[in-house]
């Protein structure tokens, strides 16, 4: 038996449109992160690379074809939910958002809410559930700024 059982590879996917980048909320009935804001993520299935599983939970999550992702960062997180401790390897991508794509743009049924923010907005108090590790990504390597 393994010391991490709730071990995980997953993956998120910065879209960025116009200097700005996509927040989604969770839905309160979602059964992972209930009412939080992040960017669209999900776990790397079996037989699938991390770059496969972004570019499948972007169209699962927004309904858009983004055909280009780079890859900007991995890093481990642990955490916990209720009832245990959970620990992931998370890779990050990027992607700029055309138009043509953006034409397509419907949020899934695992969230409530979206929106665009620029990097002054990226602050805002209602985005507090943003992980600092990730905050530091957004700052660094989008926003090529120090972290606040």
């Amino acid at each position: 038996m393994t010391n991490y059982p709730n071990y995980r590879v997953s993956v998120e996917i910065i879209l960025k449109y116009h200097h700005k980048i996509l927040l989604t909320k969770r839905s309160e009935l979602a059964s992972v992160a209930p009412g939080v804001w992040n960017v669209p993520a999900g776990k790397v299935k079996f037989h699938e690379v991390p770059l496969e599983a972004a570019l499948r939970e972007v169209q699962e999550e927004t309904n858009m074809a983004v055909p280009s992702l780079t890859e900007i960062h991995v890093r481990t997180f642990e955490g916990h939910t209720a009832s245990e401790p959970i620990y992931r390897l998370i890779y990050t991508y990027v992607a700029d958002v055309t138009e043509a794509q953006l034409a397509h743009f419907r949020l899934n049924d695992e969230h409530s809410e979206y929106v665009w923010v620029s990097k002054e907005e990226i602050n805002d108090a209602r985005f507090d559930s943003l992980l600092p590790a990730f905050r530091d990504i957004l700052y660094t390597k989008i926003f090529n700024t120090p972290s606040s």
